[in-house]
C-alpha cells in the first residue's frame, strides 16, 4: 500500500487553520499571526478554494487556488497560489495528489488555463509541476519594497 492510499483531500474548514500554520512552520513562515489572519480572510472569499490533505487524521498538505474571468479570452482562468507539504511528509506523493485534485476540479468547471508559479531555482517544484502537465513557461516579474508601515490585516 502506497503512503497516499489513505490520503483524504477536502476543503478547508476554519478549524484547520492551526494545522495549516503548523505545516507552514515546517517549510517557511515569516509571521504566524499574519498568516493566521490571512487564512481566515481567504476562507471568506467566494472564488478562493483551499484544500488540505489528511493522512491518518493529520493535516499534512495544503493547496489553494482562485478562479477569475479572463479579460482576454472568453473563459475563466485559475491560479494556484500556494502548495505546501509538511516537511516530514514531502516526497511521498502528497503534492501530486493535491495537484491532481485541483486539475480535476478545474477541468470539471471548464477552466482552460491553470497557472502556477515558483521560484526559478526550485527544481523540485518545477519537476512536480511539469509532471502534471504545466509546460508553458512565461516570465513573472515581481516588485518588492519595504513597507513604510505594517499593513492592516483587513482589506
Amino acid at each position: 500500500m502506497k503512503p497516499t492510499d489513505d490520503l483524504v483531500i477536502r476543503e478547508v474548514a476554519s478549524e484547520d487553520v492551526e494545522d495549516i500554520i503548523q505545516i507552514f512552520k515546517t517549510v517557511y513562515l515569516q509571521d504566524e499571526s499574519w498568516a493566521r489572519s490571512a487564512l481566515q480572510r481567504l476562507l471568506a472569499i467566494p472564488n478562493y478554494v483551499m484544500l488540505v490533505a489528511e493522512l491518518e487524521s493529520r493535516v499534512v498538505g495544503y493547496i489553494d487556488y482562485y478562479v477569475l474571468p479572463s479579460i482576454w479570452e472568453k473563459w475563466n482562468e485559475a491560479t494556484i497560489n500556494y502548495l505546501f507539504i509538511h516537511k516530514d511528509y514531502q516526497g511521498k506523493g502528497i503534492g501530486s495528489k493535491l495537484l491532481e485534485e485541483v486539475v480535476k476540479r478545474a477541468d470539471k468547471i471548464g477552466i482552460v488555463e491553470l497557472h502556477i508559479a515558483t521560484e526559478k531555482g526550485n527544481e523540485r517544484a518545477i519537476r512536480l509541476y511539469k509532471k502534471h502537465g504545466f509546460v508553458k513557461e512565461y516570465l513573472l516579474l515581481e516588485r518588492v519594497r519595504k513597507p513604510v508601515h505594517k499593513p492592516s490585516p483587513t482589506p
